[in-house]
């Protein structure tokens, strides 16, 4: 078995999630740089709000690209899918720990919206998928959960950047 013997079935769809997140972060910088030209200072939640951005584009861009690289290195398909998982576990549930007490405290007077209840139920769901995959148990390990922890990453980018796009108009 040569070095680039397997080739994933849904690799496509993994490269086009990374273009996609990739494209999303190169957009979401350019608002925050012509924000930043236009002489207005990041308060700290806008200094959150763009490490958000960062962070989640990066992270999706990471995950989309973690089956199709480690599946170069000729392991057997389920363990790429049990091993992406479970490094994908390691990032992404900090992450959905952390960043509650971090948007607290650089915007304390906020609630926190009902949105990120949503978008922390839909996290709790991929992190038990991702945990499935590892386990093979109640479902065969497989590119499902990968996909879906891909797409709730750069969903929550997305929705976060729609709804503090705003923010960054204002001078």
């Amino acid at each position: 078995m040569g070095l680039f013997a397997m080739e994933l079935s849904s690799s496509g769809y993994f490269y086009a999630m990374a273009g996609l997140s990739m494209a999303f972060l190169g957009f979401s910088t350019i608002v925050v740089v012509l924000h930043q030209g236009t002489g207005g200072r990041l308060s700290p939640f806008q200094v959150l709000i763009t490490k958000l951005f960062t962070e989640l584009g990066l992270m999706a861009t990471a995950f989309a690209m973690l089956a199709p690289t480690l599946s170069i290195s000729g392991i057997r398909e389920d363990l790429v899918w049990r091993v992406s998982s479970g490094i994908m576990l390691l990032v992404l549930v900090p992450w959905l720990v952390t960043y509650p007490s971090r948007r607290k405290a650089a915007a304390p007077d906020q609630k926190w919206p009902i949105r990120g209840y949503v978008l922390n139920i839909l996290g709790t769901l991929a992190v038990f998928a991702l945990g499935a995959n590892i386990v093979g148990s109640p479902i065969n390990p497989g590119p499902a959960p990968l996909a879906f922890a891909t797409v709730f990453v750069l969903s929550y980018a997305s929705v976060s950047f729609f709804w503090t796009y705003a923010l960054f108009l204002k001078n």
